[in-house]
C-alpha cells in the first residue's frame, strides 16, 4: 500500500487555460506552473463537460455527466448536495477511502455546506463570501483566502498523517481567479496600468502561482515529491462577460470550457510531454482511481488518462462532448468540438457553428449561411448544412454512449433539418 502514490489535486476556480505561460499567454507572471508544466505533462485541450461550478465539480468527483448526476446548475445553503439532490451518491472520495486512502480537502468544495463524511481531514467551506478573511483586504492588513489555505494544506503535509505509510489523496480549491477579482497587492504589479482587461484576475492568477509554488517546495521539502502525482486543473473558464448574456460562462465557447490540465508525476510520466487528445473533467476520478489500482465502476462515463500520461495515445479521442444551460434563460445546450469545427445545438434552436481554424475566437456563427446581416459578414459563406449533419451524428453518437436524451433528440433534429437542405 505504501507504494501507491499519494494524490494531490490542485483546482482554481473559473482559471482559463490561456490564463498560463505555459497555455501560450505572453503576459502573465507565472513561474511556477510553467515550471511544474516543464517538468510534467499538459495536456493542451482540457475541458469542462459543463462550465458551471456545481456542476462541473459534481461530474469531477463521480465521473459522470451531469445529465445522469442530476445536478445542473448551481446549489447553496444545502449541507449535502451528493446525498440530498444527486442521482449518484458515490464519489472518488468514497471509493478510494475504501482503498485505504486518507481523504484530505481544503478550500472551495460547492457541493454542500457540511463536511462530507469520506473526508478525515477537512477545512473547506461551499462557496462565495468572498476571497478575504473577514473581508479585509490586503490594504486593510488583511489575509487572502489561498494564503490561508496554503498554510493549512502545508501543516497537513507536514504532519505525521501526510508522512506516514498510509497513502493520501488532497484537494486544494481555491477561490480566486473567480470573482470578485481581487488579490493581494504585491500581485497585481505586472498588470495593473499596463491595459490588461480584468487586472484583479490575472493578479490572482499569479498569486495562485506563488501559493502553488509553496505547496510543491513543501513537497520537495518534506521527501514526498517522487512519489506524488500532482494535478492542476480547473473547474471551468470564464468570459469576462464578453459573451452576450453569459454571465462570465453558462455558454459553450472555448473562453468557458477549455481549462488547464497539467499533471506532473516524478516516478511515473515523462516529463515536457504536451498531448493534443482532448480530455475533460469527467476523466480525473477513474484517472485518480487507476493511480491507486483501484477498480473503475462501470457508471463512469469518463476513462483514465493514465495511458495518455506514458505516451500511449491508441485509445485517445478526437472530439469533446459538451453540455450546457444558458444562464439568460436556461436553455439546455448540447455542444460537440473537433479540432476544426464547434456545433452547439439548444434545446430553443438558436444554435451554432464555428470554424476554429479560421475563426478560433469564435466571432461568426456559420449555422445558417448564406445570409445578409447589418455588417454583410455573412453574405459569402457557403451552406454549410453537410459539415453540420455530419457533426450533428457525431454528437448524437456521443450522447447515445452515455445515454444522454436530449443531445440525441436535438441532433436528429438537426439532422432531419438539415439533410433535406443538401
Amino acid at each position: 500500500m505504501a507504494d501507491r502514490p499519494n494524490i494531490i489535486v490542485v483546482m482554481p476556480d473559473q482559471q482559463r487555460s490561456d490564463s498560463l505561460g505555459c497555455y501560450g499567454n505572453k503576459f502573465t507572471v507565472t513561474p511556477n506552473l510553467d515550471r511544474l508544466a516543464e517538468r510534467g505533462v499538459v495536456f493542451e485541450r482540457a475541458f469542462t463537460p459543463f462550465p458551471i461550478c456545481t456542476p462541473a465539480r459534481c461530474t469531477m468527483w463521480t465521473g459522470m455527466y451531469p445529465h445522469a448526476h442530476g445536478i445542473t446548475w448551481n446549489y447553496y445553503d444545502i449541507d449535502n448536495l451528493l446525498e440530498e439532490k444527486a442521482k449518484q451518491k458515490i464519489t472518488v472520495f468514497d471509493l478510494m477511502r475504501q482503498e485505504g486512502y486518507l481523504n484530505a480537502y481544503f478550500g472551495k468544495w460547492h457541493l454542500g455546506e457540511k463536511p462530507h463524511p469520506a473526508f478525515e481531514v477537512w477545512d473547506a467551506f461551499n462557496s462565495r463570501g468572498g476571497h478575504w478573511v473577514e473581508g479585509y483586504q490586503s490594504f486593510q492588513d488583511g489575509v487572502w483566502k489561498p494564503e490561508a489555505q496554503t498554510d493549512a494544506c502545508i501543516r497537513f503535509l507536514e504532519s505525521d498523517q501526510a508522512q506516514g505509510d498510509r497513502p493520501f489523496l488532497m484537494v486544494q480549491g481555491f477561490y480566486p481567479p473567480h470573482q470578485p477579482y481581487t488579490a493581494p497587492q504585491q500581485f497585481y504589479e505586472p498588470y495593473r496600468g499596463k491595459g490588461v482587461p480584468c487586472a484583479g484576475y490575472y493578479a490572482s492568477v499569479t498569486g495562485l502561482d506563488f501559493h502553488t509554488g509553496r505547496i510543491l517546495e513543501t513537497l520537495e521539502r518534506t521527501g514526498l515529491r517522487d512519489n506524488t502525482v500532482f494535478i492542476y486543473l480547473s473547474d471551468h473558464g470564464d468570459t469576462f462577460n464578453y459573451r452576450e448574456g453569459s454571465k462570465n460562462k453558462f455558454v459553450c465557447y472555448d473562453d468557458a470550457i477549455r481549462v488547464p490540465f497539467i499533471v506532473s508525476w516524478p516516478d511515473g510520466a515523462p516529463a515536457g510531454t504536451r498531448v493534443r487528445a482532448p480530455i475533460g473533467l469527467q476523466d480525473l476520478a477513474p484517472t485518480i482511481l487507476d493511480l491507486a489500482a483501484a477498480t473503475i465502476p462501470d457508471w463512469m462515463h469518463g476513462k483514465s488518462i493514465l495511458s495518455l500520461l506514458q505516451g500511449d495515445q491508441s485509445s485517445a479521442r478526437d472530439a469533446f462532448y459538451v453540455q450546457n444551460a444558458r444562464f439568460k434563460d436556461q436553455v439546455e445546450q448540447r455542444a460537440i468540438r473537433t479540432e476544426t469545427w464547434k456545433l452547439v445545438l439548444s434545446r430553443d434552436d438558436e444554435n451554432s457553428l464555428f470554424d476554429l481554424e479560421n475563426d478560433p475566437e469564435e466571432e461568426l456563427n456559420v449555422y445558417d449561411t448564406p445570409r445578409e446581416d447589418i455588417h454583410i459578414q455573412f453574405r459569402h459563406f457557403p451552406d454549410y448544412s453537410a459539415t453540420i449533419v455530419e457533426l450533428a451524428r457525431r454528437l448524437a453518437a456521443e450522447a447515445a454512449a452515455i445515454g444522454d436524451n436530449l443531445g440525441s433528440e436535438l441532433a436528429d433534429r438537426v439532422i432531419s433539418a438539415k439533410g433535406s437542405h443538401r
